[in-house]
């Protein structure tokens, strides 16, 4: 996922992140959690706690 993190942030922070390719992910919007395409563009990704899976939101 995201790439090369610098100390002063982890997985859990929300970071910025480039789709190129459609995939199936978590994505989180007003209305909550849920999986559904991504499609390509810019997003913000950080790792569930309780999941442990990566979650997307747009930017």
């Amino acid at each position: 996922m995201p790439t090369d993190p610098t100390p002063e942030t982890t997985d859990y922070d929300w970071q910025p992140y480039q789709v190129l390719v459609p995939r199936v992910g978590l994505v989180l919007d007003r209305h909550g959690l849920r999986t559904q395409i991504i499609w390509p563009g810019e997003y913000l990704v950080r790792k569930s706690r309780s999941l442990r899976k990566w979650m997307y939101r747009h930017r």
